[in-house]
């Protein structure tokens, strides 16, 4: 009362919210943040999403339903089955336009939300990404320990603090600023990685001390309260000749880098993608992702290189009805790989268009099997805006005979080699119309192939 006294300001109880972030002395419940599920699902039955690809469907999932999330993943540590019911939300209108979605994900979620050059689709994982954006209060609290909130605690996850001290490097100048025991400026690890036998019997307090202040009298050794076992003693002796050779140069302030950008300093996208380390490159993505295209054919490359259309192979080993063989040849079984270069039909198309560009050498040759391996040799022979020209003229292509596909399946026409032809070359007209300089550049002068 006495505070409202003197401030005129509105006293409530908690759990209650402050510029619009939830506050608790606790953790969060789920019946907390449910109404910010409820917000994000809100905003799904005003976006017709019949009327979008999936292209268009993913934009909208990454640049709206996620970005709502930033400012509260900044802020707090929101409960795991929130984020599950977030993601639900976003898997669901990504796949079929609307909230909940069971079997229809031609990819699983967690490889849709990897980066673009780790096979996903660039749409941010909500557990990393609030790491990575919390990961700043502990950068700040670390760089700039003037601030007037640095000397609170701030509450991190283990996993959050443990990457931490392992991505950030201290050049220690005077020593006011660096953890004897936890950071990293001494060895490649810190003390408390290199000597865990030695850290164990260190007291909770001297945990905390400074470089500054453990080195003065060597008051490091004071903080060893433990048993003195055999590799305590030996990580002792070792550690003692390590700081044999350390001068404090009290007029210089401590440095600290942040390992994961060029620059030394912290950034989120340098965090969330740190967190991916270990995973497994996904070869084609610049292919995919940087070729002039419609977004719609881009998505449809993707799900090709993950193998992941609804061809009759696919079909098959879901127990659902599918054609007995390719619907544009009518002689193999059908998969994306022969859908594209293998079947007669494509082969017969590929070598018409890339003819007409006087690129006919790169058409898939009988040797050919796998349609990304195929793209991957075919854009290697060629360079500058002859590639990038490629480039799109199969995806393109690619798009083409899918579509064209789809048509003698679904509407029950026959295949047509001319047909097919002409639209490639109306289409690609109208890509380079449209901004493909590429495509221009090929219609041009026929291309030299190097």
């Amino acid at each position: 009362m006495i505070l409202q006294n003197h401030l005129p300001c509105q006293t409530s109880e908690f759990p209650c919210k402050y510029l619009g972030v939830p506050l608790s002395p606790h953790k969060l419940t789920n019946a907390q943040v449910q109404p910010i599920v409820d917000r994000i699902a809100d905003r799904l039955p005003g976006w017709k999403a019949d009327l979008l690809t999936r292209a268009g469907r993913c934009t909208l999932v990454q640049f709206v339903l996620t970005s709502m999330m930033v400012y509260l993943l900044l802020a707090v540590d929101l409960p795991a089955r929130a984020l599950k019911s977030i993601d639900k939300i976003r898997r669901g209108f990504l796949w079929k336009g609307r909230r909940d979605v069971r079997g229809h994900c031609l990819v699983a979620w967690p490889k849709v939300t990897r980066p673009w050059f780790l096979g996903g689709l660039g749409i941010s994982h909500l557990q990393h990404l609030g790491w990575s954006l919390r990961l700043r209060w502990l950068w700040l609290q670390k760089t700039e320990p003037d601030k007037t909130w640095a000397f609170l605690p701030v509450k991190a996850q283990h996993q959050v603090q443990a990457f931490f001290d392992a991505a950030v490097v201290t050049v220690v100048g005077n020593g006011k600023n660096t953890i004897f025991w936890k950071d990293r400026w001494l060895t490649d690890q810190s003390l408390e990685t290199h000597d865990p036998h030695m850290f164990n019997a260190v007291t909770a307090r001297g945990r905390k001390r400074k470089v500054s202040d453990a080195l003065e009298n060597r008051s490091w050794i004071l903080d060893i309260k433990g048993a003195l076992t055999v590799e305590v003693l030996a990580e002792y002796l070792q550690l003692w000749d390590l700081l044999e050779g350390v001068e404090l140069q009290s007029e210089i302030e401590d440095t600290h880098i942040w390992s994961f950008s060029a620059s030394g300093n912290f950034t989120t996208k340098s965090a969330y993608e740190a967190l991916f380390i270990g995973s497994i490159h996904f070869e084609p993505w610049e292919r995919i992702w940087k070729t002039w295209a419609p977004s719609k054919c881009k998505f449809f490359l993707w799900t090709v290189a993950h193998k992941k259309c609804w061809t009759a192979d696919r079909l098959a080993r879901k127990g659902l009805d599918h054609p007995a063989s390719c619907p544009l040849c009518a002689q193999a079984e059908e998969t994306i790989d022969h859908l594209l270069v293998t079947c007669v039909f494509s082969r017969q198309i590929w070598f018409t268009v890339l003819q007409d560009l006087g690129l006919e050498t790169l058409a898939p040759q009988v040797v050919d099997m796998s349609f990304v391996e195929w793209w991957a040799a075919a854009s290697s022979r060629v360079t500058g805006q002859n590639q990038k020209g490629l480039n799109s003229i199969i995806t393109l292509v690619s798009w083409s005979l899918w579509n064209h596909r789809n048509r003698c399946v679904f509407d029950g026409i026959s295949p047509n080699l001319a047909y097919v032809a002409a639209s490639i070359k109306e289409e690609a007209r109208q890509w380079s119309i449209a901004g493909a300089r590429g495509i221009s550049h090929l219609l041009a002068p026929a291309a030299a192939v190097t």
